[in-house]
């Protein structure tokens, strides 16, 4: 810190994934408004988050760090197939593959990677606003297509809402979590919810976007708020539902676009924008947060939202040919 002088600095705001636990760092060594480092850390790194939940009971499904694994055919026996493989470091779907065969895993010794048992169920996700160790605002996201399209506020059954909302709290009060922004993922299993992964920073796929449309206020002047230690009037209640959809068509040469002007003129249309022409080429998504393009809309109920994501899918398409190897 001497490279700041006698400078003050009374917070450091992380936006990022990758800012988080540098931020827990900087706080301490600037003086500003501190949080835990360790709680940055779990929030970052998937094994020591689940490690760590794991001994409060938080229902998750079966893992292991890779560098432990004796060989894969003592991970195939505890996990199945396929295998899941992650980074513990990354978000958005990046550096994640499947292993379905035995003689496919080889293992990797560098403590990078944690591997899970494959869930298939619908997701979903929390978006919360803390200050003071207490909840001063939730949102519920539903993924209606991983990675495509999200539903928010979330239009699930009450009971499971309840549960995502107490699940919510049992993880923020395990990992001690007193300010800021979070975003919890789950799985809606037919046995229950099982927890995915927490991440201390705003949530991505446009998601800060759609909660302004929703609920009228500025997201992100709220997430400020909380990190200064400030008062925020948040909504009650939605004042109508939000869907986003991500747009990436598959990796190729783009050769048309259609109904671009129709999208952006309609009447539920909140933000669209198309980032690609004609002659573009579009490479493979290695993660959520590469696209194309995005469009938000907004209805006044749940069941309108849903018709109007299948009329806005059929009036708007990307054409590709596909490059040849």
């Amino acid at each position: 810190n001497e490279a700041f002088g006698d400078t003050h600095y009374s917070h450091v705001i992380a936006g990022t994934e990758g800012a988080v636990y540098p931020a827990a760092l900087a706080r301490r060594l600037l003086g500003a408004r501190r949080s835990s480092a360790t709680t940055a850390l779990r929030c970052r790194d998937k094994l020591a988050m689940k490690q760590y939940l794991a001994e409060f009971d938080i229902p998750m499904t079966d893992f292991m760090g890779e560098s432990a694994a004796r060989s894969a055919a003592e991970v195939f026996a505890r996990l199945g197939t396929p295998v899941v493989r992650k980074r513990r470091r990354s978000s958005g779907g990046r550096e994640l593959s499947f292993v379905h065969r035995e003689q496919d895993l080889v293992l990797q010794k560098d403590g990078r990677n944690i591997l899970e048992r494959f869930v298939s169920a619908p997701e979903a996700s929390i978006e919360s606003y803390l200050n003071g160790g207490e909840i001063r605002f939730v949102n519920t996201t539903r993924y209606v297509e991983k990675r495509h399209v999200n539903f928010l506020p979330a239009d699930l059954d009450e009971a499971v809402l309840t549960a995502m909302l107490e699940l919510n709290r049992h993880v923020l009060g395990a990992l001690k979590i007193n300010w800021g922004i979070t975003h919890l993922e789950v799985y809606l299993t037919g046995a229950g919810l099982l927890f995915g992964e927490i991440a201390l920073r705003p949530p991505g796929g446009y998601i800060m976007n759609a909660m302004r449309h929703a609920y009228g206020f500025d997201p992100w002047a709220a997430f400020v708020a909380m990190e200064l230690n400030e008062p925020f009037d948040f909504p009650r209640a939605p004042t109508g539902y939000a869907c986003v959809q991500v747009l990436h068509p598959g990796a190729g040469v783009v050769t048309a676009v259609r109904g671009e002007k129709w999208v952006r003129e309609h009447p539920a249309t909140r933000e669209f924008r198309l980032k690609v022409r004609p002659g573009d080429v579009i490479g493979e998504r290695q993660g959520a947060g590469q696209d194309v393009g995005y469009l938000l809309h907004v209805s006044s109920s749940p069941a309108e939202r849903l018709a109007l994501l299948d009329e806005l899918r059929q009036g708007l398409s990307i054409t590709l040919e596909k490059k040849s190897m």
